[in-house]
């Protein structure tokens, strides 16, 4: 029973098992927390912290909860829209919304997590473990076996309960499976990123408005860019892993730097001057992959339990990766407070809760990584984003862009889905055969939202 635990045990101390070992940590739990990364103070750091998140309100909510959301304000900076950058250089900016709260705030990685572990930290009934590699779980004696970067060794630990959030390669989910079927399917894309960057200029101001998430859709590929604190952007380059009839070229293609360089320079003319260490970061920087993550089951009776990337790992486009698991970690705190509850029970509730809504939104990212490489450029979607924000402007309480609702509201995201799709349906029924936003018939619009939308409710 929880009341009866003393002890939990966390594998993987990334932004969601962090975050959950704080809040178990007010429950009264001892915590053990593993992490196979050394510190990220060690000089040994990951490039993947060099890049950058978009926080909205389900991680805010979940910062909020953790005494934590200000520290992290300060370390973010706030973006009000997407800023589309054509071949030519030209800028359009599409805001996400019309209301204030409608902002997403960029922050770096490695800044995040560092903020929620000094806050572990700080609390004494946490126990960071760094350097510690999981190699086996014995399920029978409840032990697992890590072993230790610094001399090799194994270290055998005893754990009540062990909650794995240690990302999409989850070992702890690799040892689950030998106990009992997860039902894991996972799919890959068939793209990768490189992490590039955009210093900031000779005064460290920002060389591009640092309110927005910049955009390069280029069809087949794009480039996005998130501002930092201090004047810098983080840019991700997607693109195939290899090139295909079309003639659109992938990683495999840019192998050396005269095509790396030249294809840079005709695709994103301007911001490739601004970006000094191309070359170098062209070869140091892995190409990292992308994939979705789905899990039948996601625990092993009362045993263990999968949250996060761990169990349900999606595609980055839609921004809610970290929303997501930080999410996870505040349904499962919610579910605790029932003292009821065993731990079976428990994770049982968590999966039944959650198992749906994270199949939406692994979908919805599918379908944000089509429209951001392609639909944002073109006269038609601008059009229907038009309407999209007169609805809104004429029915706040109903017609809600399904954007907003995964990002700025808390309702599950298979409601979010279920209304966009709706939603959806009203734009094309209205947009049919219509080339400008003054020819759709309003009062035809409002018949059609009262009669299939309900008024909005917050979770």
């Amino acid at each position: 029973m929880p009341n009866n635990t003393k002890n939990v045990t966390i594998v993987g101390a990334g932004m969601a098992g962090t975050m959950l070992a704080i809040l178990l940590a007010r429950r009264g739990y001892e915590i053990d927390l593993f992490e196979q990364h050394p510190h990220p103070h060690s000089g040994e750091r990951s490039i993947e912290l060099l890049s950058n998140l978009a926080l909205g309100e389900r991680a805010r909510h979940a910062l909020d909860e953790a005494g934590l959301l200000g520290q992290v304000e300060r370390l973010s900076t706030p973006m009000r829209g997407r800023m589309i950058h054509d071949r030519s250089g030209r800028l359009t900016l599409q805001p996400y919304g019309y209301r204030e709260y409608e902002t997403l705030h960029s922050v770096r990685r490695e800044s995040l997590q560092l903020c929620l572990l000094y806050e572990a930290d700080k609390t004494e009934c946490i126990r960071v473990h760094f350097d510690h590699k999981l190699e086996e779980v014995d399920w029978q004696e409840q032990t697992a076996v890590f072993e230790t970067r610094d001399n090799g060794s194994r270290l055998s630990h005893r754990f009540e309960v062990l909650i794995g959030a240690d990302g999409p390669a989850s070992r702890v989910r690799h040892e689950m499976e030998k106990a009992c079927d997860l039902q894991a399917n996972i799919e890959m894309l068939d793209a990768g990123y490189k992490i590039l960057t955009i210093p900031a200029d000779d005064m460290q101001q920002a060389v591009m408005d640092p309110n927005a998430l910049h955009v390069w859709p280029r069809g087949g590929y794009m480039m996005v860019a998130f501002a930092s604190p201090d004047g810098g952007f983080t840019a991700n380059l997607f693109l195939p892993f290899k090139g295909d009839h079309r003639m659109i070229w992938g990683f495999r293609e840019l192998d050396t730097w005269t095509r790396q360089s030249a294809f840079m320079d005709a695709n994103f003319p301007d911001v490739t001057p601004l970006m000094p260490d191309l070359e170098t970061e062209f070869e140091e920087n892995p190409v990292g992959k992308m994939g979705t993550v789905r899990l039948d089951r996601w625990h092993l009776d009362g045993k263990a339990l999968l949250i996060g990337d761990a169990a349900h790992a999606i595609v980055p486009f839609h921004g809610q990766g970290v929303n997501s698991a930080l999410e996870d970690c505040t349904m499962l705190d919610g579910i605790l407070e029932n003292s009821s509850h065993s731990w079976e029970s428990a994770f049982s509730t968590l999966q039944a809760q959650r198992k749906k809504d994270t199949d939406a939104i692994a979908e919805m990212a599918l379908d944000a990584y089509r429209t951001v490489r392609e639909s944002v450029r073109h006269r038609d979607f601008m059009l229907r984003k038009a309407l999209e924000r007169e609805l809104e402007l004429r029915h706040p309480d109903q017609f809600v862009a399904r954007y907003s609702l995964v990002m700025f509201h808390r309702i599950s995201y298979t409601e979010a889905q279920e209304r966009g799709r709706i939603q959806a349906g009203i734009l094309d029924q209205l947009l049919e055969n219509r080339q400008d936003l003054a020819s759709v018939d309003m009062e035809h619009a409002a018949a059609l939202v009262n009669e299939r939308l309900s008024v909005l409710a917050e979770s």
